[in-house]
């Protein structure tokens, strides 16, 4: 059974659908992406004193953990917009890591070892929780316009402006913006768009991500193997998560096949193995600044980052 979000948000059309042709709308910033960069991008806007739009092609908060560690950094942003001390209150505060080869530890490490510090150095907090806080406060904020099911689909850049077209359950639209980010994600679309292709290497690792439903008595600490013994020739991740969730990484052959790997019976005795047990439920399993004209290139676009190293949502974040 997954572990997600239960708040899903329906389409709503927007008078700006009704106007075509030269009396197409327009708006100084439109974002696209409501994922944890972008709803943070459009809250810092509008607390400016900017209108924005926000556009998402979905209509839901992600399904399953996601992005789990949230940085100092990301949460003292987040103070700035309102919301940090909620995703305090409700994630679980980490600072100790520890890497083990097989089964002996190798290092030891506490990213913050000082006291007097406002936030931690981390938090682990599934995406979603971190997604319905932001949502909550943009509905807060009247500058700014969220717009669900609302998918661009092309972009042509002009001289002064970005002409965008959007696609709705009600068909397209166009709509004209003085400045365009991209907050797309990974896959981003938008990039492709504007030719702002991924340069350098591939590595074809494949990750099966599993959330785990158990009372255990680990203490709350990153802890990441290179061969250990319950996953030979491999790497694992251990995270602690709010609700009695833990999120386990394992790492696959890169000719593995994802559909296989994923199926019950082929992840639980691999969690077994790990934990030494087989009282737990499974919920999910699954496996500088950038400026190209007026489109901007914001979150996880402007590079790939490692999601093993929590580098993915806190980047986006940090792009200044």
């Amino acid at each position: 059974m997954a572990q997600q979000s239960r708040t899903q948000f329906g389409y709503r059309r927007h008078a700006d659908q009704d106007r075509t042709g030269t009396n197409m709308a327009g708006h100084p910033v439109v974002v696209v992406g409501a994922g944890p960069v972008g709803l943070s991008l459009a809250i810092d806007l509008a607390q400016r004193g900017q209108g924005v739009v926000l556009l998402d092609d979905a209509d839901r908060i992600g399904e399953g953990s996601r992005a789990i560690c949230f940085s100092k950094r990301s949460l003292e942003f987040w103070d700035r917009l309102g919301i940090g001390q909620r995703m305090v209150d409700k994630g679980v505060v980490w600072s100790v890591g520890k890497i083990f080869h097989g089964a002996s530890q190798l290092y030891q490490f506490n990213l913050l070892p000082e006291e007097g510090h406002k936030r931690p150095a981390f938090i682990n907090l599934q995406q979603f929780h971190a997604e319905a806080y932001l949502v909550d406060r943009v509905q807060e904020l009247p500058a700014i316009d969220l717009r669900w099911r609302n998918k661009v689909s092309a972009l042509e850049q002009r001289n002064d402006h970005v002409l965008l077209t959007v696609e709705t359950p009600d068909g397209p639209y166009l709509l004209r913006a003085a400045y365009v980010v991209a907050c797309d994600g990974a896959r981003s679309s938008l990039r492709q768009m504007v030719g702002a292709e991924f340069a350098g290497k591939v590595f074809e690792d494949q990750f099966l991500i599993a959330d785990v439903r158990m009372t255990a008595e680990f203490p709350t600490e990153r802890w990441f193997w290179f061969d250990p013994p319950f996953h030979a020739g491999r790497s694992a991740l251990l995270h602690r998560q709010p609700d009695d969730i833990w999120r386990i990484d394992l790492q696959l052959s890169p000719d593995a096949d994802p559909g296989i790997e994923k199926l019950p019976e082929n992840v639980r005795p691999r969690i077994a193995r790990m934990l030494g047990h087989d009282n737990f439920g499974t919920a999910v399993m699954r496996n500088a600044k950038y400026v190209e004209n007026k489109t901007v290139v914001g979150g996880k676009n402007p590079r790939i980052e490692n999601v093993e190293i929590e580098r993915g949502e806190n980047a986006g974040n940090r792009r200044e």
